[in-house]
């Protein structure tokens, strides 16, 4: 009898510890949701190449190619990611309305363009 009490004990802190496991659901803290968009960099393009945003969000470009790259805009000082090595990301605030063309420092043929609207509430 003491081997059955044992047995399920032993089965409802399987479960207890399986359901808490379960609520992490294998994604760090921040949600899919809350995350921002993500440009990414590989066979020498931007994916995708047009992302539209609201005012205030933050993109971030993500180096999934072997070489470095870079997300410079053609518009003089309205952003530039730096180098970005691979495997490595950056993220770029884009706080006003605008359409943004931007590039690859070092490899001019790569273009993507960033459209951010004016934020309006629900």
């Amino acid at each position: 009898m003491g081997s059955v009490r044992a047995r399920g004990i032993a089965l409802l802190l399987l479960l207890a510890a399986l359901a808490v496991a379960g609520c992490g659901g294998g994604q760090d803290s921040t949600s899919a949701a809350s995350r921002s968009p993500t440009v990414n960099i590989s066979d020498y393009t931007y994916g995708p190449k047009t992302l539209t945003i609201p005012a205030g969000s933050e993109v971030t470009f993500e180096n999934e190619d072997t070489t470095a790259h870079t997300a410079t805009s053609k518009q003089s000082g309205a952003f530039d990611t730096d180098s970005i090595a691979p495997g490595k990301s950056a993220t770029i605030t884009f706080g006003e309305p605008g359409t943004f063309v931007y590039y690859c420092l070092f490899h001019p043929f790569m273009k993507g363009t960033v459209k951010v609207e004016q934020w309006r509430s629900p």
